[in-house]
């Protein structure tokens, strides 16, 4: 699934060592410490939102309620574990909340540069449009939970163990849940394929 295999999030140049210390420091009164949290995790955790589904106005609500609870929550965390677990545990909890209140959703998978290795032509465009739009649809109609350890795992690169802690389920479930999303998916496409060949319109994962 050549779309969810986009370049892993490498939110900084900073060491695993020295980000576990911002919190602490935030903790202290370190003023610039929070900020550097931020700065690191802002584009990996928006992009999250995005993938999940969130519309434009429940996604920054959202966004904005995330970094609240990392401030609020600051003295839970344990310097000893990796600081990108922690934060995307309250991630996929604040969203967990949203969908619970039955806020709209509208599935987003953008970025689509990352995919794309050469200027593409507009012919190329149009069908990753496409591509696109199909994949929309067809993620939305996943498990829940399938959706998170997809975007957890592929998208954001994370190592099934910390998708096990995250979800707060055991390591072959989640193993489980991403192989049936795949085959779900990879199944959603060949029918896809198969009612479109009259049409001459294909689409490329």
């Amino acid at each position: 699934m050549a779309l969810f295999n986009q370049k892993k999030n490498n939110h900084s140049a900073v060491s695993e060592p020295e980000e576990r210390t911002w919190l602490a420091a935030h903790l202290r009164g370190d003023g610039m410490a929070f900020q550097k949290l931020m700065q690191a995790y802002r584009k990996p955790v928006y992009s999250f939102l995005v993938r999940h589904g969130l519309g434009q106005e429940c996604r920054d609500d959202a966004f904005q309620e995330i970094f609240l609870k990392i401030h609020k929550s600051a003295h839970t965390y344990q310097p000893n574990r990796a600081l990108s677990p922690w934060i995307f545990t309250i991630a996929i909890n604040t969203i967990r909340n949203i969908k619970r209140q039955k806020q709209p959703l509208t599935l987003c998978i953008d970025e689509a540069a990352d995919v794309i290795d050469e200027a593409p032509s507009p012919d190329h465009l149009a069908q990753l449009d496409a591509t696109l739009d199909w994949l929309n649809e067809a993620v939305i109609q996943l498990p829940a939970t399938q959706v998170e350890a997809l975007t957890l795992s592929l998208v954001q690169g994370m190592k099934l163990k910390d998708v096990s802690d995250i979800l707060g389920l055991p390591l072959n479930t989640i193993k489980t849940h991403l192989r049936r999303a795949r085959l779900q998916l990879l199944d959603a496409y060949q029918a896809q394929q198969n009612a479109s060949s009259s049409t001459g319109e294909t689409y490329e994962l």
